[in-house]
């Protein structure tokens, strides 16, 4: 059953604005984009680990507050339906838990965007650790920051690893006609008007 607001809590309510495109999601997780993950942010925020879900190729090594202190873990993982992105579900989840639980830590996650690898890597923790839904665990990050939309193939790893840890789906796949594909049900608000359009379209071209 999904929690409503007023259950969270307070580290799970929605922040009232972010810290230089960075997205406060508990209080020991961020989550942004590569260029919002600079030396100041973090020295601002006391990030203690920096999770960087890039290439090389992509972005250099992210500038840390101080080397010998802070944390640091690349996840080589290019952003596209062949990644096998959930193979790093569990080590990075173990990672943040035990920055937070063995010092008190913060963790900041970030990749180019802050949209789809960084913010799935969210997600598993939120699942792990914190056992939320996929579900709810994608509604939470979703109210702290609009703009994540892991890719598919992502999703359906999510999936798997949600049953995996709690024998349960709370996110199916759900046949979008305007695409012609399959998307996550919890993608459907965004695709809903496209829909209606295609539908429309449809019945236009029937009355001809």
């Amino acid at each position: 059953m999904a929690l409503l607001a007023d259950d969270w809590p307070k580290e799970f309510l929605p922040a009232l604005d972010d810290f230089s495109g960075v997205s406060k999601l508990l209080r020991n997780l961020y989550l942004c984009g590569g260029s919002a993950a600079s030396v100041p942010t973090m020295q601002q925020l006391g990030v203690t680990l920096v999770i960087n879900a890039t290439t090389e190729q992509e972005l250099p090594n992210t500038p840390l507050p101080c080397d010998e202190t802070t944390g640091y873990m690349r996840v080589p993982v290019k952003d596209n339906r062949e990644a096998d992105l959930d193979r790093y579900f569990n080590e990075v989840a173990d990672r943040i838990e035990q920055e937070s639980v063995r010092v008190g830590g913060v963790t900041l996650v970030h990749c180019v965007a802050g949209v789809s690898r960084s913010a799935s890597l969210c997600l598993a923790y939120l699942i792990k650790y914190h056992r939320m839904s996929l579900k709810d665990a994608y509604n939470h990050v979703k109210a702290r920051r609009p703009q994540i939309r892991p890719n598919v193939a992502f999703v359906k790893h999510l999936m798997e690893f949600e049953f995996k840890q709690h024998g349960t789906r709370s996110v199916s796949m759900v046949y979008c006609h305007a695409l012609d594909q399959e998307l996550p049900d919890i993608y459907e608000p965004e695709f809903r008007t496209m829909e209606m359009l295609y539908q429309k379209f449809r019945r236009n071209i029937a009355r001809r």
